[in-house]
C-alpha cells in the first residue's frame, strides 16, 4: 500500500477523479462531503460523525449504518483509514485520500488508473453498496447509470470460456473449455458463451 502523500498526488489523476465522482454519484450524496446516510446534512468535518442510522434492506430486514461523507464511509472503516494514513479530520481532502486508499486496498486502484472502470467497479462492489456489482441487500445503480456517468460503455459481462470455432483453434488436442485470455480475447470482447459442446463445432465427432 502507498502512503497518504502518494494518494494525495493521485487526486490529480483524471481517472482517479472520475472514479471518485462515479462513487459519489452512485451513492447519491446530495450534500457532497457533508452527507449523512439518508441524505441528511452534517457540518462538523473535524472527524467522522459516527451517527447510527436505521434503514430497511431490500430484503425487508432492518439494519443500521454509520455511513457518512462523499463516499459514505462507515465509522469503523474510517477509523482504520485515519489511523493507517494519519488522516486527522474528515475534510474533503481527507475523504478523497481515504477513498483512494480503499480502492487500493481492494485491488481496484490499478484498474482505475489505466481506465479499466469495468474491472474497478466489479472489485468495488463489496465496499460500495450502490455499485451494480454489489451483493448487499440495498438499492444499487444499473450499468446503464454507470455508462451514462462515465460517458462510455463499460463491459458488464466477461465470460471465462469461448466458442473454439470462433477463434480458429485447430490444434489436434482440444480442451473442453478455453481461457479467453489465452486466445487473445480481452475484457472488451463481445458476448461469448461460457461453455462449448465440442461436437457442435466439429471437434471429436
Amino acid at each position: 500500500m502507498a502512503s497518504a502523500q502518494k494518494y494525495m498526488q493521485l487526486l490529480n489523476n483524471p481517472n482517479a477523479r472520475r472514479m471518485l465522482d462515479l462513487i459519489a454519484s452512485a451513492e447519491g450524496v446530495k450534500h457532497g462531503y457533508n452527507t449523512l446516510f439518508g441524505n441528511q446534512r452534517f457540518d462538523d468535518l473535524s472527524g467522522h460523525p459516527n451517527i447510527r442510522k436505521a434503514f430497511t434492506q431490500t430484503d425487508g430486514k432492518k439494519n443500521y449504518t454509520t455511513a457518512a461523507g462523499r463516499y459514505q464511509f462507515l465509522n469503523d472503516t474510517w477509523n482504520g483509514l485515519s489511523r493507517q494514513y494519519g488522516l486527522r479530520d474528515f475534510s474533503p481532502q481527507s475523504q478523497d485520500i481515504g477513498a483512494i486508499a480503499l480502492l487500493d486496498q481492494i485491488g481496484a486502484l490499478p484498474y482505475v488508473l489505466k481506465g479499466d472502470f469495468g474491472t474497478a467497479i466489479k472489485k468495488s462492489g463489496g465496499t460500495w453498496a450502490s455499485l451494480p456489482s454489489s451483493n448487499y441487500a440495498q438499492n444499487k445503480r444499473s450499468w446503464d447509470f454507470i455508462n451514462k456517468q462515465l460517458g462510455n460503455k463499460v463491459s458488464t459481462f466477461e465470460p471465462e470460456f469461448v466458442d473454439l470455432k470462433k477463434v480458429g483453434i485447430s490444434s489436434n488436442f482440444q480442451p473442453k473449455m478455453v481461457d479467453l485470455a489465452s486466445v487473445g480475447i480481452g475484457a472488451k470482447s463481445d458476448f461469448q458463451p461460457e461453455f462449448v459442446d465440442l461436437k457442435s463445432v466439429g471437434i471429436g465427432v
